[in-house]
């Protein structure tokens, strides 16, 4: 596997896994010409080996079990009407296992599933959401950037 696929696998970016493997970090992985080659274990998942000092890295172990539930929040939509644009709030939400990220425009790169369950809500009391196992990616252009967990540029499609 290369360096792409490894990288979404776990969870880091690309440049984060480049310096992991130049520290010798990932188990089994070879370099071929400019290109590496990343062996995965049995679960399917490239080996990082751990550091002896810092923080505890914060790469997947395994393939997510649970996907990513999108929602946008109605009661944030109707309490902006009327605000100026640096008081509106972020209306969409990500919850991803106990985090919860906000923010206004997200990019989703790969499949997602639009979920309507009327009689069956999600704990939040949503009744309609998306589910998605990619990694979602906030985008801010008009309102404020720095109530969004997750800075990014700008993807125009």
């Amino acid at each position: 596997m290369g360096t792409r696929e490894a990288s979404f696998l776990l969870g880091i970016s690309r440049q984060r896994l480049l310096v992991l493997l130049a520290q010798g970090r990932v188990k089994g992985a070879d370099k071929k010409g400019r290109f590496w080659e990343i062996p995965v274990s049995s679960s399917g998942m490239p080996v990082i080996i751990p550091a002896r000092r810092g923080p505890k890295g914060i790469w997947h172990k395994q393939e997510p079990t649970k996907p990513k539930m999108i929602h946008v929040n109605q009661s944030k939509i109707k309490g902006n009407i009327g605000k100026p644009p640096e008081q509106l709030e972020p209306v969409l939400s990500v919850k991803d296992g106990k985090r919860n990220d906000y923010g206004y425009d997200l990019y989703i790169p790969g499949p997602c599933q639009i979920v309507y369950r009327p009689y069956q809500p999600a704990k939040c009391g949503a009744h309609l959401w998306i589910n998605t196992y990619e990694p979602v990616q906030f985008i801010d252009t008009q309102s404020n950037p720095a109530t969004a967990r997750q800075p990014s540029k700008q993807i125009y499609i």
